[in-house]
């Protein structure tokens, strides 16, 4: 094959990759425009400009060992964001990369579920290796001075978009290039997870008195949507739960604090203020703190450990000295199969209770995790194929588990639990968008969907006049329900005094629930700034889309 041709297959290739990937451009081309920002469109240029020389410097450098050592980067940058957009339909941010980070474990679950996005980065990672690695290349009597200025040239629109994410507090990689925006994302996302470690917490500073409760129990499904939860008799989705509807008090669609597993649950157990949300996120006492100094054993279920390789251990912000607080610890590994975790999981809870001492129970469900299909069972045991991401199969299986994990555990567990002193707060850690070709959770910046926050949240008491109180409150604000009204909820139940709750938190589920719930994404570990993001959401309107 002639050289010519040769170099116009390499020249061919590198355009596809660079086409393929950089489908953000022309949308942030067209902000950008419209709002007559000309300084950005020169700098937002001037980087592109750089980047495509970088490109080409690394494909048509001289040494093969060069080309190749960018060539796996670059490709692998290249792939990620291909990936993500054929998965969400959009751009991805640095705050997307901490969310995949905290949640790597779940990767296996999370590459059957988007298989077919995860196909298409893989063959575009390899394009991209051999459209950058393969030959032909500059000659070697390219002067010394200038092979080395080609091999470092990749590194100034790494270092750039990485200067621009971080002076806009996280923003401003809308548009760059592909081949390096993740990388610089990926170099900001590690350097700030390592110096964001949660620190030493607060002492309890308020004396608690006589609890309300013996036993309280706070139940967290995991990816279970408000609209297939139902108190209402013959409703497709929960209907044994309907029939223990007497035991519940329901207070309708509610909205997580945040649309991502790791995130609800550490701001659940983290007890935080939502009106100064990043401070107690880093500084307030733990539930089990509260729990402990009000005199209660404390005992911690994880249900979604099974994906962990290896054993003890943590997520969700958990740290080694959270867990010194807990007395009992629980995790449901991968010897149980998904679909059964959650029956390991009431079975403990039911135990703990039975004990008849002063405990407090916090349990992580299974719930209707993706792949949807290894929620449920099939009754001829055979293992059903996960369906593709928005798909009306993939819908029907997110049903079948929530059916099996959600409904039929509840009921169960309505009818066997001894509910004399005991009281429980279930909800999810978060909602699900099955609009296709989104994700279902965890999406950050621009990307976000109030389906990913909207959960249920139901409250059993076996004291009358603690389910009154529930109940008026739930009647008052219906559809208002929010994460951040459990808290204070949980103290009180705990024997915290209401003044001293009322001077640190607004609202509870045993109190009022006048203001619009809100949850919150981005950076609520306050990396770049002490302003994350929130989203007001109607869950009552959502669940009619």
């Amino acid at each position: 094959m002639k050289r010519a041709t040769v170099v116009a297959v390499k020249c061919a290739l590198l355009i596809a990759l660079l086409v393929l990937t950089n489908y953000g451009l022309g949308t942030r081309l067209n902000v950008i425009l419209e709002g007559r920002k000309y300084v950005v469109l020169a700098v937002m240029a001037a980087i592109w400009g750089l980047s495509v020389l970088a490109v080409l410097a690394a494909a048509f450098h001289p040494r093969w060992p060069v080309r190749l050592a960018w060539a796996i980067p670059i490709a692998l940058s290249s792939a990620f964001a291909y990936g993500y957009f054929a998965a969400q339909g959009a751009e991805f941010f640095v705050f997307d990369l901490m969310n995949f980070w905290t949640s790597r474990h779940e990767m296996g679950r999370a590459s059957e579920f988007f298989a077919g996005a995860f196909h298409a980065a893989i063959a575009l990672f390899f394009l991209g290796v051999v459209a950058i690695a393969m030959r032909p290349a500059l000659p070697r009597r390219v002067p010394a001075v200038i092979q080395a200025a080609m091999a470092v040239l990749p590194v100034l629109p790494v270092a750039l978009i990485a200067a621009i994410v971080v002076h806009k507090s996280g923003a401003g990689s809308e548009g760059m290039p592909k081949q390096f925006s993740p990388l610089s994302l990926a170099a900001i996302a590690a350097y700030k997870l390592q110096g964001g470690a949660l620190g030493e917490r607060e002492k309890v500073a308020i004396a608690p008195a006589a609890p309300l409760s013996r036993a309280i129990v706070m139940l967290v499904d995991e990816s279970v949507r408000s609209d297939f939860v139902s108190l209402e008799p013959g409703n497709p989705f929960t209907p044994k739960l309907a029939d223990a509807r007497d035991r519940w008090v329901d207070f309708g669609p509610s909205v997580s604090s945040s649309n991502c597993s790791a995130f609800s649950n550490a701001l659940l157990r983290f007890m935080v203020d939502r009106r100064n949300l990043v401070h107690s996120v880093h500084t307030s006492p733990t539930v089990w703190q509260y729990a402990k100094a009000a005199g209660f054993r404390t005992v911690f279920i994880d249900g979604q450990a099974g994906e962990f390789r290896g054993a003890g251990r943590l997520q969700n912000y958990m740290t080694p000295a959270e867990l010194l607080t807990i007395d009992n610890f629980y995790q449901i590994g991968s010897e149980v199969p998904s679909h059964s975790r959650d029956d390991e999981v009431m079975k403990i809870v039911l135990a703990e209770i039975a004990v008849g001492d002063r405990v407090f129970i916090y349990a992580d469900k299974n719930g209707a995790h993706f792949p949807y299909a290894m929620g449920s069972p099939q009754p001829d045991g055979a293992v059903q194929a996960a369906a593709p991401a928005g798909s009306e199969l993939a819908i029907k299986q997110y049903g079948d588990a929530i059916r099996w994990s959600t409904d039929r555990t509840l009921a169960q567990f309505s009818s066997e639990a001894d509910w004399q002193g005991t009281t429980v707060i279930y909800t999810s850690d978060h909602g699900q968008n099955l609009t296709p070709g989104h994700l279902t959770h965890c999406s950050t910046y621009t990307n976000i969907d109030g389906r990913e926050a909207m959960v249920p949240l139901l409250v059993a008491s076996g004291d009358g006049a603690l389910q009154h109180r529930f109940a008026e409150v739930a009647g008052r604000h219906f559809g208002n329900g929010t994460h951040f009204a459990i808290a204070p909820a949980l103290l009180e139940l705990m024997g915290y005094k209401p003044d001293d709750i009322a001077a640190r938190y607004e609202g509870s589920l045993l109190t009022d629930l006048s203001w619009q719930p809100q949850f919150v994404t981005d950076d609520i570990l306050g990396l770049f700034s002490d302003q994350p993001a929130w989203h007001t959401v109607d869950p009552v309107l959502m669940a009619r889309k």
